[in-house]
């Protein structure tokens, strides 16, 4: 099994660390040089920083036995004392645990925390544009990914419920050298004509499995006004796109709107695919 890595993840570990070894009633002062905490947790203000800690303690970490409890009991609310070291002393008294469970508790607890915690950001992670384009009886869709230094996988791409191979190679974006794009442009292929009123002409999912949850887009540009553009997406990675009939008449038998100017911007989307190369 691949094992998916997110920089950012792994610092925000690194600084739960560091939160932990602070002497006495944790405050948020004990924040100063944690950057990543205080900007996901606070927007780059500290105290509104510890404030959202202070709930996750409240809804996640006041049971001590606990992996979150653990970490938090750790860190030193409710009891403060001096040093990490002693906090561990008294967890092994107040609760006869051994004297390391408190600590493989709390480094399990950091790892939850952690995923609380990443999931809140909503800059520092992958982005995806689903665009699809529609004149006549024909549609094409274009995906465009962008992401950061975390590891990846191919996305998985279905068309109409078929699986359509891709090529997926990563290109750094010009002007950053954080950043790596790339872009799949699907075959043309012909929308469903027996489709009634609120029925799918066309179905497009793409499963990107990152190590964070991406940002999802839909950009649809359709001739037929009739066509509707409808999305969802999943938890679970995934996004689900489809151009559904809307006429009061099937579509069978019906002249699509055409649209010279949609073909347009597609064979602009196709050039710069091909200036990448």
């Amino acid at each position: 099994m691949v094992d998916m890595k997110d920089p950012i993840r792994d610092e925000l570990i690194r600084e739960l660390r560091n939160f932990r070894r602070g002497s006495g009633y944790p405050d948020s002062t004990r924040l100063t040089g944690l950057f990543y905490l205080t900007e996901i947790l606070g927007n780059g203000v500290p105290e509104r920083a510890f404030e959202e800690l202070e709930r996750l303690y409240e809804r996640h970490g006041q049971d001590p036995l606990t992996p979150v409890g653990a970490f938090f009991y750790l860190s030193g609310w409710e009891i403060g004392l001096d040093s990490v070291d002693q906090r561990r002393v008294r967890y092994h008294e107040t609760y006869y645990a051994d004297i390391s469970t408190a600590w493989r508790r709390a480094e399990r607890g950091i790892k939850d925390l952690t995923t609380l915690i990443r999931d809140r950001d909503e800059t520092s992670r992958p982005w995806a544009v689903v665009s699809l384009f529609q004149s006549g009886d024909k549609f094409q869709p274009f995906l465009d990914f962008n992401l950061g230094y975390e590891s990846f996988q191919k996305p998985g791409v279905f068309m109409n419920g078929d699986q359509v191979p891709v090529d997926f190679h990563v290109h750094g974006e010009t002007g950053t050298k954080t950043r790596y794009t790339s872009r799949i442009i699907l075959p043309e292929s012909p929308l469903d004509l027996t489709a009634e009123f609120g029925e799918s002409m066309a179905t497009l999912r793409v499963l990107w499995n990152m190590p964070v949850w991406p940002v999802w887009r839909v950009m649809s540009w359709t001739a037929e006004p009739r066509i509707m553009t409808v999305m969802r997406t999943f938890r679970e990675r995934a996004i689900d796109v489809s151009l559904q009939w809307w006429g009061h008449t099937p579509a069978a038998g019906t002249e699509l709107e055409r649209d010279h100017g949609v073909w347009a911007q597609r064979q602009r989307g196709m050039e710069l695919q091909r200036q990448e190369k």
